[in-house]
């Protein structure tokens, strides 16, 4: 589950053609919100909001600043260091 202040990878930035994300597959970003969230479209979803990006208000349906779902970004792994690598030989 991902926190607040942890680094995260986007693996999906994938829209409909009339949306608009701020999100590009890739990316390292901060999670500085994560938590349940609900939406009308989607049901009840873990989401995210990331250091940096405030989405405003959404067009559709009224919310301020809505959750990216947290499905499309996974943790950012430190590679190990020399020394994990010979324990786990």
């Amino acid at each position: 589950m991902l926190t607040s202040g942890q680094n995260v990878i986007c693996i999906d930035a994938k829209v409909l053609p009339e949306q608009y994300i701020e999100i590009k597959e890739g990316e390292t970003y901060t999670v500085r919100w994560a938590g349940m969230c609900s939406s009308y479209l989607h049901g009840d979803y873990f989401g995210v909001r990331l250091v940096g990006i405030n989405r405003g208000v959404c067009p559709q349906f009224g919310e301020e600043d809505p959750p990216f779902n947290a499905r499309r970004f996974r943790p950012v792994v430190a590679p190990k260091t020399k020394k994990e690598l010979e324990e786990t030989a």
